[in-house]
């Protein structure tokens, strides 16, 4: 894994060749916003001046994943790409003085959509990046309000079915208890009533015998 720094000193981790995790905010909030329509072909455009070698990245809901890269040959006037996985839909153009540099995505679909960094070196070691492109699908934000809209809607059922059982659950737990408390009370004042009729009983049942003698 390397780690890279842009001029704002942001830190970004990034392998070459997967994806990382990647949190930082505060460079998400700072980008250039492009707004196309699904199927069309979009073109970054990057400067190249005294840079030796270009990387593009496109980070999607919290994942960071290297797209393509490139470095200019020996003699400075050729731009080699050296990683490219999805040679069908991307490849990296310049100038004739490799200037300028430009990420050509072709046919564009949701999971274009994004952010894109874009890094340059030169004969250092670190790679600086500038203000990220955010890359937005017309209509997919309306797409995803209304998917969500249904989501919440069953979260709300389902916390207004559960709150339904537990008031019914305790309804019916209080009514069993003033039931079990009523039948123990029932019992006990049964029991004390028999127990003082039986005393009374015997009593009367001494002071006749005492009378008969």
């Amino acid at each position: 894994m390397v780690s890279y720094r842009d001029s704002k000193n942001h830190g970004i981790n990034a392998t070459r060749e997967q994806y990382t995790s990647f949190t930082d905010e505060s460079i998400q909030g700072s980008s250039d916003l492009l707004r196309v329509q699904k199927g069309e072909n979009i073109s970054l455009k990057y400067n190249m001046s005294n840079r030796k070698e270009i990387a593009w990245y496109h980070l999607r809901a919290k994942r960071f994943k290297l797209l393509i890269s490139a470095q200019t040959d020996i003699t400075r006037r050729k731009l080699l790409t050296t990683y490219n996985p999805n040679r069908t839909r991307l490849k990296i153009s310049t100038d004739p003085w490799i200037t300028r540099a430009t990420l050509e995505i072709s046919g564009v679909t949701e999971s274009d959509s994004g952010l894109y960094f874009c890094g340059t070196k030169s004969d250092t070691t670190e790679m600086h990046f500038d203000r990220p492109i955010r890359l937005e699908i017309e209509g997919q934000q309306a797409e995803d309000r209304c998917t969500e809209l249904p989501k919440e809607a069953d979260n709300t059922d389902e916390v207004t079915l559960t709150e339904r059982v537990l008031m019914f659950g305790g309804v019916g737990l209080a009514i069993l208890v003033f039931f079990l408390a009523t039948v123990i009370a029932g019992r006990i004042i049964h029991h004390r009533g028999w127990q003082k009729g039986w005393s009374a009983a015997k009593r009367s049942s001494r002071i006749h015998h005492k009378s008969a003698k």
